[in-house]
C-alpha cells in the first residue's frame, strides 16, 4: 500500500527543513495524532540529532521509528516504523522530499506499507483509508506550522484535550 501527498508551503526550503528534519524529535508539537515524541540513539547521519524516535500515538501506543535517510543538503528524510504497529504490518517507511520552488517549497511525502496474511488483506484497505485521512491532516499541519509558527487549529484542540487528560 502506498500513500503519496504533495503540498506547497509558502516559506523558504530551509525553514521547512528546520521543522521537518532538524526538529525531527519534536514532531508532536505540530503533527496531529502524536501526543509526544522524542529522539534517542547515536546519530547515523550527518546533521541528524539522533538515529531513532519514539512517538506516542493514541490507539497504537508507542511506536519506534528508525531514520533510514537524513540528507540536509538535498532535503530528504526517510524513517521506518520498527516497533509498535500491529503484527500484520511488515514494513512502514515514510519518505519526505523537499524542494525549492522559487520562494516557496514543494513538500512530497510517500508512505509505503506492506502487510501480510489474512488479517493484512482484510485490515489493509481500512488502514489505508484511515492513514490517508491522517496523512492529509499531517501535511496540512506542517504547512500551517511552518507558515505561521503556530500549530493548526486541529492540533491546538488536540493539545488542549491532552492537557486536560494529564491534569
Amino acid at each position: 500500500m502506498e500513500i503519496k501527498k504533495e503540498i506547497v508551503i509558502n516559506r523558504p526550503v530551509q525553514e521547512v527543513w528546520d521543522v521537518l528534519g532538524n526538529q525531527f524529535t519534536t514532531a508532536y508539537k505540530w503533527a496531529r495524532g502524536l501526543t509526544h515524541s522524542e529522539g534517542f540513539g547515536k546519530p547515523m547521519f550527518q546533521g541528524a540529532e539522533c538515529s531513532n524516535r519514539t512517538c506516542e500515538v493514541p490507539g497504537f501506543g508507542t511506536i519506534q521509528e528508525d531514520i533510514k535517510k537524513f540528507d540536509s543538503k538535498n532535503y530528504v528524510l526517510a524513517y521506518e516504523v520498527v516497533k509498535g504497529f500491529p503484527g500484520f504490518i511488515t514494513s512502514a517507511v515514510n519518505t519526505w522530499n523537499i524542494e525549492r520552488k522559487g520562494n516557496d517549497t514543494l513538500v512530497s511525502m510517500r508512505l509505503k506499507m506492506q502487510t501480510k496474511g489474512f488479517k493484512g488483506a482484510i485490515m489493509g484497505p481500512m488502514m489505508k483509508m484511515q492513514l490517508n485521512k491522517t496523512v492529509n491532516g499531517v501535511i496540512d499541519d506542517l504547512k500551517i506550522f511552518v507558515e505561521t509558527g503556530n500549530p493548526s487549529d486541529y492540533k491546538q484542540k488536540e493539545l488542549a484535550k491532552n492537557r486536560k487528560k494529564a491534569a
